[in-house]
């Protein structure tokens, strides 16, 4: 403690202490104190500007943060609202279509009181456009059953071959070896209609049994007989896409382009319902 006492700091420190007693004694006795404010003033302009501007630097800074967090809570909202209009016009779109597509069955239904129809979805393909099977997302849980035509507003499509609870296949009329009872319709001569692998591929099928002398016309439209038990009787097969004479049989040669959009066929119906009008192959 007495080495304390005898340091050269205990000896700064009454110093500066007694500068701080005196000095403003001093001044204020020589009527000065101005003088003295002026100097502490002058010493502390700078520090307060600083503090000045450490408080305005930090309200922006905190001002800047909350505009930022303003900013980032409308850009979600923004957002959202563009989802949910996204989501609207998804939606309108969607109800759209299924009302479109709804109406080309009406003139079906019109025509045929007695079918009873299911709509089904496209869920799977074989590679191309022309696929010769489809898969569809409903099955024996709805109704579907092996045999039953599946079609579109514009015409057959093909039947069901192969059914599970929420599942079935349809194999469509473009495959190798179908034959559908057919009639041309301006003219009512009947035929066959026959899936031909070589023609499957550009969504035609082969028309057998017109005669030389038909009165068809290429363009003539070709419709469903009802002959068999497979499809009824006025669904539509196609367009006579050609026709030649066959240099062998001597017969015509026809060719059928099928009326099913196979390659935007996305939706279908299948006929789980109908009458059969049975018309014999003379």
């Amino acid at each position: 403690m007495k080495q304390f006492f005898q340091s050269k700091f205990f000896y700064v420190a009454v110093v500066a202490a007694l500068l701080l007693c005196i000095v403003p004694t001093v001044f204020y006795q020589m009527g000065a104190t101005f003088l003295l404010r002026d100097a502490v003033t002058g010493l502390l302009t700078p520090m307060q500007k600083l503090f000045n501007y450490t408080a305005e630097a930090m309200d922006g800074f905190a001002a800047y943060f909350y505009r930022f967090d303003e900013l980032v809570e409308e850009n979600a909202q923004l957002r959202e609202e563009v989802a949910e209009l996204r989501t609207q016009i998804y939606d309108s779109t969607e109800r759209e279509e299924m009302y479109a597509w709804m109406a080309g069955f009406l003139e079906m239904k019109r025509v045929h009181h007695d079918f009873r129809m299911l709509p089904a979805s496209v869920t799977g393909r074989e590679s191309g456009n022309y696929s010769r099977v489809l898969t569809l997302d409903a099955g024996t849980s709805a109704g579907v059953e092996v045999n039953m035509p599946v079609v579109t507003s514009d015409g057959v499509v093909g039947r069901i071959t192969e059914v599970g609870s929420n599942w079935s296949r349809v194999t469509t009329v473009l495959e190798s070896g179908t034959l559908i009872g057919a009639y041309v319709e301006r003219t009512n001569e009947v035929a066959v209609a026959e899936g031909v692998f070589e023609l499957s591929g550009d969504g035609l099928m082969k028309l057998n049994y017109l005669k030389a002398d038909t009165a068809a016309q290429v363009g003539d439209r070709v419709l469903s007989s009802g002959y068999g038990s497979v499809y009824p009787r006025g669904l539509v097969i196609g367009y006579i896409e050609s026709m030649e004479v066959d240099p062998y049989t001597r017969g015509m040669s026809v060719t059928v382009r099928c009326a099913a959009d196979y390659a935007g066929l996305s939706r279908v119906m299948i006929l789980t319902s109908y009458e059969t009008t049975v018309v014999e192959i003379e």
